[in-house]
C-alpha cells in the first residue's frame, strides 16, 4: 500500500493528510482528549462582554449616523449578518486547523471590528460603523462555536452547553461598570469608549483562544456524521427564538430612550438583558442532564413569544420586562436546541454550519424588521 493510501484521502484545508504522517503532522491543534470547560467558558465570556457593548452601541450609533431613519437598524443587522457569514468558516476551520486557530481568527476579527467602529464614531461615518459591526458580528459567529465544542465532547450536551454559556453571566454583570469607565475616559466622544472596550474584550478572548490547545496533535476521524435531516426540528425552533430575540432587542435602546431613559443609562438595561440571556444557563448547567432538550427549547421559545407584546408600550418597566423575558427565553431555547442537535445524532461540520447560519439569518431578519414593527 502506498504512503498516500496509508495517510488517507486528501481533504480541503488539510494538505498535510497527503504526506507521510510519520514525518508531517497535520496542522490541526485539536487534542485527542476533551477540551477543558473552564477555558471554553472564559473565552466565551470575553466575547459576550464585547457582544453586550455592541448591542448597546449599534442601535444608538445607527440613529446618530444613519443618513435616513429607516437605516437606523442597519448596523445591528450588519452584526447579525457578520455572525451568519462566519458560521461556515468557523465550523470548517475547526476541522481543518483546530479550535485554537478558529477561535483566534474570530477574536482577531472582533479586535478589528471594535477599532473600525470606534473610528466610525469619531469620524461620524455611517459606513465605517456598519463595517465595524459586520466584523464584530463575525467574531460573535466564531465565539458561539464554543458551545458546540463543549456539547460535542461531553456525555451530557445540555449541561455542557449551559456551562459554557453561563460564563457570559459574569461579562454581563461587569459590562455596565466597564462601559461607564470607558465612556468617561473618552468623553466627550459618545460611545467611542465602549467600542474600544469591545476591541479590548476580544483581545482578551484572543489570549484565551491561543491557549486552548497548545500541543499539535494529528487529526483523527471520529466517525461518520449524522444525517442532515436530524437538524431540521431544532434548527426551526431555534430560528423562531432568535428571530424574536433580535426583533425585540434591535429596537429596545430607542424604545427606552423614548420612555425618557438617558443614553448613558441604556447600557444598564442592555446589560440586564444580557444577564437574562445567560443567567438561566447556570441552573441548566446543573439540571440539564435531567431535562429533555426538546422541552427546554420549547419553553424558551414560549418565553420569547410572550415578550413580544410587552414591547408595544410606553412604560419603562414593561420594556424592561420584555428584555428580561426575551433574554431568558433565548438562553433556554439555545441550550435546548444545541443539546437536541447533539443528542439526535453526531452533527457534521456542514450540519453545525447550517444550524448556526440559520439561527443568525433569523436574527438578521428580526433586526431588519424591527424598524417596521416598532
Amino acid at each position: 500500500m502506498s504512503r498516500l493510501a496509508q495517510a488517507g484521502s486528501p481533504r480541503a484545508g488539510m494538505l498535510a493528510c497527503i504526506c507521510d504522517p510519520q514525518f508531517d503532522l497535520p496542522a490541526n491543534d485539536n487534542s485527542h482528549g476533551r477540551p477543558n470547560a473552564v477555558p471554553l467558558a472564559l473565552g466565551f465570556a470575553f466575547a459576550v462582554l464585547a457582544q453586550t457593548l455592541a448591542s448597546g452601541i449599534l442601535p444608538i450609533a445607527g440613529a446618530m449616523l444613519a443618513p435616513r431613519p429607516v437605516l437606523a437598524t442597519l448596523p445591528f443587522a450588519a452584526m447579525m449578518l457578520g455572525a451568519a457569514l462566519a458560521s461556515f468558516p468557523a465550523s470548517f476551520l475547526g476541522d481543518a486547523f483546530g479550535r485554537r486557530t478558529g477561535f483566534a481568527l474570530g477574536a482577531s476579527l472582533g479586535i478589528a471590528g471594535g477599532a473600525v467602529l470606534a473610528l466610525g464614531l469619531l469620524q461620524r461615518q455611517f459606513a465605517f460603523a456598519c463595517l465595524g459591526a459586520l466584523w464584530l458580528g463575525m467574531a460573535q459567529g466564531f465565539s458561539f462555536f464554543y458551545r458546540h465544542e463543549a456539547a460535542a465532547s461531553a456525555g451530557r450536551p445540555a449541561a455542557a452547553t449551559a456551562g459554557v454559556m453561563a460564563g457570559g453571566l459574569l461579562a454581563a454583570l461587569v459590562g455596565p461598570t466597564l462601559a461607564s469607565f470607558s465612556e468617561a475616559l473618552f468623553s466627550p466622544f459618545l460611545l467611542v469608549g465602549s467600542a474600544v472596550l469591545a476591541a479590548l474584550a476580544h483581545t482578551a478572548s484572543l489570549g484565551v483562544a491561543v491557549r486552548l490547545a497548545p500541543d499539535a496533535r494529528p487529526w483523527i476521524d471520529t466517525g461518520a456524521a449524522g444525517p442532515l435531516k436530524a437538524i431540521v426540528a431544532p434548527t426551526l425552533l431555534g430560528m423562531l427564538a432568535w428571530f424574536g430575540m433580535s426583533l425585540v432587542m434591535a429596537s429596545a435602546p430607542l424604545a427606552l430612550m423614548d420612555c425618557g431613559v438617558a443614553e448613558g443609562a441604556v447600557f444598564g438595561f442592555i446589560a440586564l438583558h444580557v444577564a437574562a440571556m445567560y443567567a438561566p444557563a447556570v441552573p441548566l448547567a446543573l439540571l440539564g442532564r435531567y431535562l429533555k432538550p426538546q422541552a427546554v427549547a420549547a419553553g424558551g421559545t414560549l418565553l420569547v413569544l410572550l415578550a413580544y407584546p410587552l414591547q408595544h408600550t410606553d412604560a419603562t418597566s414593561l420594556v424592561t420586562a420584555a428584555l428580561i423575558l426575551v433574554g431568558a427565553g433565548w438562553s433556554a431555547a439555545t441550550v435546548g436546541c444545541t443539546a437536541w442537535l447533539h443528542q439526535s445524532a453526531r452533527p457534521g461540520r456542514l450540519a453545525l454550519a447550517l444550524h448556526d447560519g440559520a439561527l443568525f439569518s433569523a436574527a438578521i431578519l428580526g433586526a431588519a424588521l424591527a424598524g417596521r414593527f416598532f
